[in-house]
Formats: C-alpha cells, sequence, structure tokens
C-alpha cells in the first residue's frame, strides 16, 4: 500500500542534509539549464538515499535474543523516525512552494504550408539518477515529458527528456513560423515541474517525483511565448 507523505516540519538529527543552496536558494524567477536541473535533482536523490541507507542499515535482521514483538517495535521505530527525517528534508526546502524550470533546445524540423504546422524536436537529455530498489525517480503519467532508462557502457541511466518521437507539431502560420526560423538559435522549450516525494510503505521506497506544471515555446533571447501548456 502506498503511503503518500503528508510532510511537516521536523528537526533533522542527521548532519549535512540540511545545507542544501541548491534546493534552498535557487530563485524560481531564473529558468535552469539542463546541467543546472541535473545537480538539482541529483541534491534532492542524494540527500534522499543517504536517509534510505541509513534506514537500511538500522532494519537490520531479527537478532536471535530479540523477540518478535522486541523486533517489530524497533522496526516500527526506525521506520517512523525515517518518515519523519523525509518529512523534514521536504519542509527544511520548502518544496511545497517552489516551481523550477528548465530550458531544453528545440529543432525546428520542417514547416507544411498547407496545414500550417512546424515539426519540432528536443535533442536534450537530462542525466538522472537510475531505479533502485529503495529510492526512484518518476514522473507522472503525461504526454510531454518521460524517463526513460538504458544500459549504456556497461551502466544502467535515467534521463529526462520530452516526448518528441514522433516530433511535436506546432500549430502556427506562416509569417510567426518564419521568425521562429530566423532565430532558431534561441528557441527553447521551457518545462516547468514541482518535486514532491512520497513512500511506498510495501515497498519500503521513496519516490522523488518531477511534477510537470507548464511547458512553453519560446524565443530564449527575447523572453517571447508562442505557445504555453498547462499539465492537468
Amino acid at each position: 500500500m502506498r503511503l503518500s507523505i503528508i510532510l511537516a516540519f521536523f528537526i533533522l538529527g542527521t548532519s549535512g542534509l540540511s545545507s542544501q543552496s541548491i534546493l534552498t536558494d535557487h530563485d524560481p524567477a531564473q529558468t535552469l539549464t539542463p546541467q543546472q536541473c541535473m545537480e538539482l535533482i541529483k541534491t534532492a536523490w542524494d540527500s534522499l538515499k543517504t536517509l534510505s541507507d541509513s534506514r537500511l542499515s538500522l532494519a537490520t535482521v531479527k537478532d536471535e535474543f530479540e523477540s518478535t514483538a522486541d523486533y517489530d517495535d524497533r522496526i516500527r521505530k526506525v521506520n517512523d523516525e525515517f518518515i519523519a527525517r523525509i518529512r523534514a528534508f521536504y519542509s527544511e526546502n520548502k518544496l511545497n512552494t517552489k516551481i523550477f524550470s528548465v530550458w531544453l533546445k528545440a529543432d525546428l524540423l520542417k514547416y507544411n504550408a498547407d496545414n500550417q504546422t512546424y515539426g519540432i524536436t528536443s535533442p536534450t537529455q537530462i542525466l538522472l539518477q537510475p531505479k533502485k530498489s529503495d529510492i526512484a525517480i518518476i514522473v507522472p503519467s503525461n504526454k510531454y515529458v518521460s524517463i526513460t532508462e538504458k544500459n549504456s557502457g556497461g551502466y544502467r541511466r535515467a534521463y529526462l527528456h520530452l516526448n518528441t518521437t514522433p516530433e511535436f507539431t506546432w500549430f502556427v502560420n506562416k509569417q510567426t513560423a518564419q521568425a521562429a526560423k530566423t532565430n532558431e538559435s534561441s528557441i527553447q522549450f521551457k518545462f516547468s515541474f514541482s518535486l514532491d516525494i512520497s513512500y511506498n510503505e510495501a515497498s519500503h521506497q521513496v519516490l522523488l517525483q518531477i511534477v510537470p506544471s507548464k511547458i512553453a515555446l519560446m524565443n530564449q533571447s527575447e523572453n517571447f511565448t508562442y505557445w504555453n501548456e498547462d499539465f492537468r
């Protein structure tokens, strides 16, 4: 059974987790580069993984001199403390109030003047931590953004990317399409999202969720929006 964590303030007892500057000091008005976005998510993942590792080290098998009741009570306390520390991490970094955004390159393919559509792809892939038995990064199901895991060079890797295979179709008049083509080097998708945390109690897996909120096609240099859509 999945338990969604209702996050409240709790003072962290684990050193090194409270000074997450990339999470606490980021200005939401500033759009991240793909590299900065990778570092942001990795910072959150690393902190949660440290907490998970601590829980696993304490949730050892039943000792021969430990009664079943004593063992169950000990594990319950370990899990309660673990959830409290996750709540503290979320609260201290004010993740319930923050919207982040990142630039993703847009490549204009070919304009179809007959039906006024422009095919667009995005080559940008943001490297994430792959799924582990105790922690995973997920994106709720949607039509624009996904996480893909694959083996590369003998390692399991995960990437956050736009779903542009098949290509994204932009309905646009010829004049606007021509203007965009002229400024193609500045054309970017702007993906906005929040970070949320949930806990699957049955599998003891922490879920770091990248929750999409908005996507836009923009001229980055002029801060001009051609198209945008809110996620629902």
